[in-house]
């Protein structure tokens, strides 16, 4: 079928000249500079990241706003691998075909990782934190080679922290199968590493994977990373941990800490979700927007989101 209106949620500057050729082929294109910005009521195909709401968070209420001004919409194509934002009831509903990006965010996230390893275990952000409050009582930190590397679950993130971490030195215990890692029972995992980082996949089951039971498990002194979802970890039970200094620094991304039993604690340090924020991540999602894009339009094979 093919599609008459294609509405592009981009500033048409972003686009490489190739790129405005292959979407100038595919008949009314229409580039929009922002969310704010008027669009063509005929459109059936919105193109759209969820930077251009301002991130994630801000997201799913602004694009359903946008969506219900398109009586004939009938494709989403994203520009991102994340699709936490998508109201899948109201998706569902409409009958709208969704097409997302595959993992081209693995690179940036694992080095992203390994960066705040080094960060939590140099006491970088802590002391600097401290060191703008006007209190200069600087806490020493410790080398991460030779230490202990625990990967909580699997996937292209996690076997790309296994790699860098062994690469600097680090013996790396696994839960699930892998190349680099050691592959260990999950209590083990815990008891045992120096460092932790979560790659839990999104259901159920993942909801306070780190609970008080678990948390109880850990190492004395452990750092804990997760720039995954929050509700991976009890955040009562993590902060009495740090209080008591069972764990020694919980590092997590979020868009506003909020009311969270984390608020005021120095060793809990929230970091806006930035972590896939580089230019080649945004190259290889943008060219594969244009490409789904293409694909539809022309009848082609692409990467549908099933749900």
């Amino acid at each position: 079928m093919k599609i008459q209106s294609i509405s592009v949620l981009f500033p048409k500057s972003q686009f490489t000249d190739i790129q405005l050729q292959r979407l100038a082929g595919l008949g009314k294109v229409s580039f929009l500079e922002s969310a704010g910005v008027k669009c063509p009521k005929d459109t059936e195909l919105l193109a759209v990241n969820p930077d251009a709401f301002g991130g994630a968070a801000k997201a799913k209420s602004r694009l359903l706003q946008l969506l219900d001004t398109f009586p004939n919409i009938k494709y989403l194509v994203l520009g991102s691998s994340d699709c936490s934002f998508l109201d899948l009831n109201y998706i569902k509903q409409r009958q709208i075909i969704v097409s997302y990006v595959p993992i081209y965010d693995a690179e940036s996230k694992a080095e992203h990782i390994i960066a705040l390893l080094l960060v939590c275990s140099r006491r970088i952000l802590i002391n600097d934190r401290r060191t703008y409050r006007r209190i200069y009582k600087p806490e020493s930190g410790f080398e991460i080679r030779g230490k202990r590397l625990g990967v909580v679950g699997l996937g292209p993130t996690a076997e790309k922290v296994v790699h860098l971490a062994r690469a600097l030195g680090m013996t790396v215990y696994t839960e699930e199968c892998s190349d680099e890692g050691v592959r260990k029972p999950i209590d083990f995992l815990l008891s045992s590493s120096n460092l932790l980082t979560l790659h839990l996949p999104e259901n159920e089951q993942s909801r306070k994977f780190l609970n008080k039971e678990r948390i109880k498990q850990l190492r004395t002194g452990s750092i804990v990373i997760n720039i995954g979802n929050r509700e991976w970890v009890d955040e009562r039970a993590m902060n009495e941990a740090l209080v008591s200094r069972k764990v020694d620094t919980y590092c997590f991304e979020a868009d506003s800490i909020g009311k969270s039993p984390l608020k005021g604690n120095e060793f809990a340090l929230m970091l806006k979700p930035f972590s896939t924020y580089t230019k080649e991540t945004r190259e290889r999602n943008q060219e594969a927007m244009v490409n789904n894009t293409e694909c539809i339009a022309k009848g082609l094979p692409y990467n549908k989101l099933d749900f």
